[in-house]
């Protein structure tokens, strides 16, 4: 499921990302919030290398020009950077 910007609001509020080093743990919140703007479920993800596969994998998957897969690329691009932010 796409989300579209009138989502972004609700898709883009603060993260609680528990992070030490390069190792992280997503929180339930957060692995529902990146399963919801991607439709997969980022499972795995144990240190910041593991999130960075686990984004390019989606961004290969939602490949395109559309506008629609451009803004998914964008908004992944956004909540790495909140959850780097809040950690």
């Amino acid at each position: 499921m796409l989300l579209t910007q009138a989502d972004t609001h609700t898709a883009t509020q603060s993260f609680a990302m528990i992070r030490l080093g390069n190792q992280l743990r997503l929180t339930g919140r957060e692995v529902e919030r990146f399963t919801r703007i991607t439709g997969i479920e980022p499972v795995g993800v144990k240190s910041l290398d593991d999130l960075d596969d686990y984004i390019g994998r989606c961004k290969d998957y939602y490949q395109g020009a559309s506008h629609e897969a451009r803004f998914l690329r964008w908004l992944l691009d956004e909540e790495r950077s909140r959850c780097l932010c809040a950690a």
